[in-house]
């Protein structure tokens, strides 16, 4: 009975499963759930890993395990029940590729609280049960995504457009930062960003933001025992084409688990997005949220320029560089307060890549992930062709005049080096001729980053090269291929003009 059932239904709940036995085959509730409980446990298998409401759990037949229809089936039973895996998951799909530290903001699940799935425990659930599955990518890191976009024909694209989408909302976080710190809203220095998977998440309560901050406003701000306390701003950013209702509903758990605790104080959500569905906006506006784009904060010439941002970068991860469509969206972006901020590094290495793309004689990778003996190395430009060229390149991309960190180009030499020559020798069997390590910044070297390299470069000829190419150098080689649009880029942005 059961068997046939499950062939016809296909992999569902169990509750879904008792329905149809009471329809079909007169059986009462309680003696549908007792036929499934006592089924044959070598042909009808349960999903231990992954826990629903009601004690219900998802069935399915040994030989349903892993098809197309059990892994549909189980996305839409997931779907089907409001509750933190249907939130977790809706939260992955919106944005199809998720950083594993930014999936513990966007999922909708606390940090940590009582009563409640934590983030970390709803994402080892849903990888374990297969659900979602974590990949690292080259420029972005651990990611978590569906098995449908891992084996997705278009996976690459996928990468390079969530890459450059993660990069532009990370200058609109330091515009609004500046905003924030310039109204006076967030206390100057204490608005936190997301960051990379080493930095502490920003966080209101239990749950985690893409910004925080606090603020001793008179609208959020509180008086206590005589004391000022401060309230809280916390705001998410998700700058995909649309925001639908699926997608802000882990946003709006947040919101109400959070306003359910007690001594947290006043907070104003903000929710930052490219557009939303007329639905969304209205939930949003009725949860007290403000839901606003880089339009409403900025004005309309710099929502312009966020969108020609993502789709110049999404082409130039890709491997085509626009540099006058880039030194545009640049320069457009740098009348906001903070715009390039961190990003001004990425923009560099997009840039040093392309130089070295015009004269190499193959294939050049951004964002190369390396396997070393003690752990992972990323190369920013990476241009090997194999028997005639290994070049690997660090890029350090700042403001002209700007000094280089004597800690980076420390580890540069000590750690990044080596885990690179480990992968070369190990992974790619590298004999000859012997690889060439260079080091491109638009900024300045301190006189013991200097020695160091010149000792290392001495201590090292016989196995390597090791160069510096420095803001003139950069100059020079953008002169030499005669792209007008390059040269202007790196003179507008990062290497002093002449």
């Amino acid at each position: 009975m059961i068997i046939e059932a499950l062939e016809e239904l296909g992999p569902c709940l169990s509750t879904k499963l008792a329905s149809h036995l009471v329809a079909h085959y007169d059986l009462s509730q309680d003696a549908a759930r007792q036929r499934i409980s006592r089924a044959p446990k070598n042909e009808v298998r349960r999903l231990s890993s992954l826990p629903f409401p009601h004690r219900a759990a998802f069935v399915y037949l040994k030989s349903q395990y892993g098809t197309e229809e059990y892994w549909n089936n189980l996305y839409e039973a997931i779907l089907s029940v409001e509750g933190t895996y249907s939130r977790a998951v809706a939260s992955v799909l919106c944005r199809e590729m998720v950083p594993v530290h930014h999936f513990h903001i966007a999922c909708g699940a606390p940090s940590a609280q009582k009563g409640h799935i934590a983030s970390r425990a709803a994402l080892k659930r849903l990888t374990d049960a297969g659900v979602l599955t974590e990949n690292t990518l080259p420029g972005i890191g651990l990611c978590v995504m569906t098995r449908q976009t891992l084996e997705s024909p278009e996976f690459s694209a996928i990468a390079a457009s969530v890459r450059s989408r993660l990069m532009a909302e990370s200058v609109l976080l330091d515009s609004i930062k500046e905003w924030l710190r310039n109204l006076a809203l967030a206390s100057f220095n204490s608005v936190a960003l997301r960051g990379t998977i080493e930095d502490p998440l920003p966080s209101v309560g239990t749950f985690n933001w893409d910004l925080s901050a606090p603020s001793y406003s008179t609208a959020l701000a509180q008086r206590r025992k005589g004391e000022l306390v401060p309230g809280f701003i916390a705001c998410d950013v998700l700058l995909t084409d649309n925001i639908s209702v699926s997608a802000i509903k882990p946003f709006l758990h947040k919101i109400q688990t959070l306003q359910a605790l007690q001594n947290i104080g006043r907070v104003m959500f903000i929710l930052v997005g490219q557009r939303f569905d007329n639905d969304a906006f209205i939930e949003l506006r009725t949860a007290g949220v403000i839901p606003a784009t880089p339009e409403s904060l900025f004005g309309k010439e710099i929502a312009a320029a966020f969108r020609d941002l993502i789709k110049t970068l999404t082409d130039a991860v890709q491997g085509v560089v626009n540099a006058a469509k880039l030194d545009d969206v640049i320069t457009r972006l740098g009348k906001l307060e903070g715009a390039l901020g961190n990003m001004r590094g990425s923009f560099f290495e997009l840039i040093i890549a392309e130089l070295v793309r015009k004269t190499f004689p193959g294939e050049v990778q951004l964002n190369k992930i390396c396997l070393g003996e003690d752990g992972k190395a990323e190369v920013d430009v990476w241009a090997v062709k194999e028997g005639i060229s290994a070049r690997i390149i660090e890029c350090k991309g700042m403001a002209p005049g700007a000094l280089v960190s004597d800690e980076e180009v420390g580890l540069w030499l000590t750690t990044r080096i080596k885990r690179v020559r480990h992968h070369l020798k190990n992974v790619l069997h590298w004999d000859k001729p012997k690889p060439q390590f260079e080091l491109w910044t638009s900024g300045v070297l301190s006189a013991e980053a200097q020695h160091r390299i010149e000792k290392t470069r001495n201590a090292n000829s016989a196995k390597f090269g090791l160069i510096v190419v420095g803001p003139e150098e950069v100059r020079k080689a953008a002169k030499s291929m005669n792209d007008e649009s390059l040269l202007k880029t790196l003179e507008h942005h990062f290497i002093p003009t002449q």
